[in-house]
């Protein structure tokens, strides 16, 4: 077989996609004819598709050499060089060609721009070729890329435009342009973008990918898990729709799905840093620190390292109590996947506990600045809390209350007990204290009573609700209760929640027996420890984002708790967190006793109640498995120079429940 029937065979193999064929049958002509330049070429073509990176650039190369200067081939020798990370060689391997004459290799020479950081010289770049023929639907999507990596999204979005006009069926063209409306805050016009996209190519997976993500972005995770798995039927292999379904069960409060999910991921490929970490961080958060160690173990095995991984090394160090060699593992992690504003407030916590409030507190600000500008946090209004409690309590008033029907208190079922309380006052610690009594059931902020008065819709429906409407609201009151967190017969319902405080009219009229427990701690340290902590943005929890707003819904909520309980005849018993962690058993005796339940010496043992307990939803579930500890308490003295503008807001309530601001 002469040379010209092998280069015939290696092309006609290459043509049906016969890599190996074609490899073989051009490596005898090369035999032959050691400096043929057009064997040279499919060799360093066929070598780049295989893998073969290194040897398909010596090809090229040698190709060059020998007379085979054409643009194709510095086109393929500079995509080569470029994945093999050496960006600069393939400029130069483009710039020695004639690129005046040929707008494939000046596309070539803006994707090494892109490559190398230049957003804006690429841009430059693609807007030559977009002039040079305006009909170029790929250089227009690749300068809407180049302008959206470049921060110019009015530019970006008007280079997918013109890309979308002149195809107006790409897929691809309606996923980038939701990329920038994501990058813009619009989140609801992304969604509707990537749902076109997802039907122009109903066989991808990718648009679906984007919506499901887009979707948890801004709390619709139900629909996310629809179009998510939608994806994952189109590709059953790939990781990141299983860390996107994760995510999103996680965003519902399904933690046995989100850890299948991630299991899921983690068998799809074993060597997927992301799963694993938001495996470690789940398992953490559950005080399963057994099972976290397993995960870094088997990280280890699969040869898994980076900054995800050392995420996971800095938490249990932290379990372990090196919290000095956890921040600076922590403070050296840039290229984590793990949300910024979840490693910002980790470092926080490790310096706070280490007694560097200067520093815990930059990495607070940068934590709530992440927090702000999140999908949730741009789309929430900071005040509309406030501005909600002020008009319930100009309209819970004596002559409001007067008007009411007088309804009985349920006979079927006993009423539950509230515990309440402004966040962080200690009720994760008292509720899992109450969990240890073999008489309670304890409800963890399911959101039962909030679902009813958001059904109810203006307050003074509650007014006008008959015996008829009140049994009704209890009934859907239990049916939620036994759907979602089922009663053992005779125990005690103490539904936790603690900002069912500004729920009072409502549950004094469906429960006109029922008992308050107020978690009550010193108000600067309970503003403060909101401050830190990493809340979803809605519109309650986005008034913490800065210290002067945390202050102010303190404020109001405690104003209209006051105007409550001088209203309605509610039987309240206030515990203080102080209290508490000075002598648990003094201080929770008179709780039992208030409740009606025989003390039991098994509550005192909350470390092995959190542990049974499983996974904790609020922001204690590390501290109520440790010993009680004081280093909480008087916190906000550390801090208090950046306190002191707060301080006239709440000096008023320091005073009112007996603390002091010296």
């Amino acid at each position: 077989m002469t040379v010209t029937d092998k280069l015939r065979a290696a092309y006609a193999a290459y043509a049906k996609g016969d890599l190996a064929t074609a490899k073989a049958e051009g490596e005898a002509a090369l035999r032959a004819q050691p400096a043929n330049p057009t064997v040279l070429q499919l060799l360093g073509v066929v070598s780049c598709q295989t893998g073969a990176l290194r040897q398909g650039v010596d090809y090229l190369r040698r190709a060059l050499a020998n007379g085979a200067d054409t643009s194709d081939t510095r086109i393929n020798l500079a995509r080569a060089l470029l994945d093999l990370g050496e960006a600069d060689e393939a400029a130069r391997v483009c710039a020695e060609g004639d690129v005046a004459g040929s707008a494939e290799l000046q596309a070539m020479q803006a994707q090494i721009l892109k490559a190398q950081g230049r957003a804006t010289e690429a841009g430059w770049a693609y807007e030559k070729l977009v002039s040079d023929d305006p009909k170029n639907f790929t250089a227009w999507n690749n300068l809407g890329n180049a302008r959206h990596e470049a921060g110019d999204l009015e530019g970006a979005l008007q280079a997918f435009q013109e890309a979308r006009q002149i195809d107006p069926k790409s897929s691809l063209v309606h996923t980038n342009i939701a990329r920038v409306l994501i990058s813009m805050d619009r989140y609801e016009d992304a969604c509707r973008m990537l749902e076109k996209a997802a039907l122009l190519a109903p066989q991808e997976a990718a648009p679906l990918i984007e919506l499901g993500r887009a979707l948890t972005s801004i709390d619709h995770a139900e629909p996310a898990l629809r179009a998510l798995g939608a994806a994952a039927r189109l590709d059953p292999s790939n990781p990141r729709i299983f860390l996107a379904i994760a995510i999103a069960f996680l965003d519902l409060s399904n933690n046995d799905q989100a850890e299948r999910a991630l299991r899921f991921a983690i068998k799809a490929d074993r060597r997927f840093a992301p799963a694993y970490l938001n495996l470690g961080i789940l398992l953490e958060k559950a005080n399963r620190l057994d099972e976290l160690r397993a995960v870094l173990a088997d990280a280890t095995v699969a040869g898994v390292t980076g900054d995800d991984i050392d995420y996971l090394r800095a938490l249990m160090l932290s379990r372990d109590g090196d919290r000095e060699t956890a921040l600076a593992l922590i403070r050296d992690l840039h290229g984590s996947s793990v949300n910024s504003t979840i490693r910002m407030q980790f470092a926080g916590q490790l310096a706070d506990r280490l007694g560097r409030a200067e520093d815990a507190l930059y990495f607070y600000e940068e934590m709530n600045r992440a927090q702000a500008q999140s999908p949730m946090g741009v789309g929430v209004d900071r005040s509309a809390y406030q501005r909600a409690i002020a008009a319930a309590d100009r309209q819970t008033t004596q002559a409001w209350f007067a008007g009411w029907a007088e309804v009985p208190p349920a006979a079927d079922r006993a009423s539950p007990a509230f515990l309440v309380g402004f966040p962080r006052s200690g009720t994760t610690l008292l509720d899992t204290i109450l969990m240890g009594h073999s008489r309670t059931h304890v409800l963890e902020e399911l959101p039962i009573i909030e679902e009813l008065a958001q059904s109810l819709g203006d307050l003074d429906h509650i007014r006008t609700l008959d015996a008829a409407a009140v049994a009704d609201l209890r009934g859907r009151y239990f049916a939620e209760l036994d759907k979602r967190a089922p009663s053992p017969a005779g125990g005690l319902v103490i539904d936790k929640n603690p900002l069912s405080m500004i729920r009072v009219p409502l549950i004094h009229r469906l429960f006109p027996d029922a008992k308050f427990i107020l978690a009550m701690r010193h108000p600067c340290d309970v503003v403060l420890s909101c401050y830190i902590q990493n809340f979803k943005p809605t519109e309650a929890m986005a008034s913490f984002l800065d210290l002067a707003n945390a202050s102010r819904t303190y404020d109001s909520i405690f104003h209209y708790w006051e105007n409550c309980r001088a209203l309605f005849p509610i039987d309240v018993h206030m515990l203080r967190y102080e209290a508490m962690i000075a002598d648990v058993a003094a201080a929770t005796r008179p709780l039992f006793d208030f409740l009606g339940l025989d003390w039991e010496e098994g509550v005192l043992d909350h470390q092995k109640t959190a542990v049974e307990r499983g996974f904790i939803r609020t922001p204690s579930y590390a501290q109520v498995t440790e010993p009680i500890y004081s280093s909480a308490s008087g916190r906000w003295k550390r801090y208090e120079p950046q306190m002191r503008e707060i301080l006239p807001i709440l000096a008023p309530w320091v005073e009112r429940y007996g603390y002091s601001l010296d």
